[in-house]
């Protein structure tokens, strides 16, 4: 049966808004850093949020089990994702008026909406985790396969119009001011910023207008005719393969799909199957993995990568976005699976990391300066993110052996890693003060 071009772009542009939003947010850093009262640290607090944000997940794994039959979860299903992606679009749009608000909280001045926002944000996207991969799952293989891609722009989109817009680059000028009250003359150094090619509002706008094309493609996928024809037959879960373990509750796709070749999972056979200590290795890389990339080192990238520059530090943050989506894309190539594999390029993965969190706290004085460093830095943040995103592939496709259960355990160790990471970074930068921020002139 010939794949249907239009559903496979409509599955593209579904994906895409996956983590659109917290990804182009997360890209603006380098603007928005300078302009808010949380500063450097303002990173480390949009970590710690969106962990919180997944109450969204376990709400929603807790309201599907409770439909008992597949017509109630399949309604629950589709009013769950109009209602994200809907929630999605409109916050954007109140982000791109509204992100620089402050108020005052205890003495303390704060970016109360932009932080409000960005948690409504986080809610949004960690729920989507768990519907849409389902809902993809009623297609097809190919069309997982578009959806997969459409996941992977989430973060290329925003990134590629971040480099249209500009970088933000400033310099510091000398500026006079003269006090009529007191007849005295100040000097001081302040920053001048580059005019953008467009302002952070209109960034902001045209990522809440691409969300909304994802409620349009969704529509299409669900209730069109010529789309539907594109389901497939899924194969039941015998109950008493799921009933009453904690997979049931959270996991909406155990309780409804086991996937055959047909729906692009594949069957766990007889030999081929994990040992204990193999899953848990596989689990603990994993942990490690959303402990650095999710939890901890966001909330580093500001210490680690503006001492050498506002440029650099740009640079960084954009460069790794886009090469997360070439790593995920190398993860569609058949390759050998090896334990040991996975073993080197987590080693690559922990010398990367240890590199940034040296030079970090440093900051703002990094022990190596001048272009070359501020040149390795940037090339040691895009390879971590690009090794990160492969091995994460990798390791879910080795823990399928193991079926669903295996990529939930998966699913619990990034989960783990991510919250303890954002926890101890969030500690450690806003209340501990143990990395030193410096003014931009």
């Amino acid at each position: 049966m010939d794949t249907k071009v239009l559903v496979f772009i409509l599955f593209i542009v579904f994906g895409w808004s996956s983590w659109m939003d917290i990804s182009g947010v997360f890209v603006e850093l380098p603007i928005m850093v300078h302009k808010q009262p949380e500063g450097w640290n303002l990173p480390a607090y949009f970590t710690i949020i969106i962990q919180f944000a997944n109450i969204g997940p376990i709400t929603y794994g807790l309201l599907r089990k409770f439909r008992t039959s597949e017509a109630a979860r399949d309604r629950l299903e589709t009013a769950t994702i109009y209602i994200i992606t809907i929630v999605g679009a409109l916050t954007m749009l109140f982000l791109a008026f509204f992100w620089q608000v402050t108020s005052y909280i205890n003495g303390v001045e704060h970016s109360t909406v932009l932080l409000v926002l960005i948690f409504f944000l986080a809610l949004v996207d960690c729920t989507s985790s768990v519907t849409f991969l389902p809902f993809a799952g009623k297609f097809r293989a190919e069309y997982t396969t578009a959806y997969y891609i459409g996941e992977g722009m989430c973060s290329f989109l925003p990134a590629t119009l971040a480099f249209v817009q500009g970088s933000g680059e400033y310099e510091c000028i000398n500026t006079t001011t003269e006090a009529n009250s007191t007849n005295t003359t100040s000097y001081s150094m302040q920053p001048r910023y580059d005019p953008l090619l467009f302002p952070v509002r209109d960034f902001f706008l045209a990522l809440s207008s691409m969300i909304a094309l994802s409620v349009m493609a969704f529509s299409l996928l669900n209730y069109s005719g010529y789309c539907k024809t594109e389901f497939t037959k899924s194969l039941k879960v015998k109950p008493e393969q799921e009933k009453g373990t904690v997979l049931s509750i959270l996991s909406p796709v155990a309780d409804d799909y086991k996937y055959n070749e047909s729906s692009a999972e594949v069957e766990v056979k007889e030999g081929s199957r994990l040992t204990r200590m193999q899953l848990a290795f596989l689990v603990c890389v994993v942990s490690l993995l959303a402990f650095i990339i999710y939890g901890f080192l966001p909330s580093l990238q500001t210490y680690a990568l503006l001492p050498y520059g506002h440029i650099y530090y740009s640079l960084g943050v954009k460069l790794s976005a886009l090469s997360g989506l070439l790593a995920f894309l190398s993860g569609f190539c058949r390759v050998p699976q090896s334990f040991i594999a996975v073993g080197v390029l987590t080693g690559i993965v922990v010398a990367c990391a240890s590199y940034i969190i040296v030079i970090a706290s440093y900051s703002p004085t990094p022990p190596v300066e001048g272009m070359v460093a501020a040149v390795c830095m940037v090339i040691v943040w895009v390879t971590l993110r690009a090794v990160i995103s492969f091995l994460y592939i990798y390791i879910t496709s080795m823990a399928r052996k193991e079926g669903v259960s295996g990529l939930f355990w998966i699913g619990v160790g990034s989960q783990a890693g991510a919250g303890l990471g954002s926890i101890l970074a969030f500690v450690l930068t806003s209340m501990l003060n143990l990395f030193q921020s410096a003014p931009p002139c």
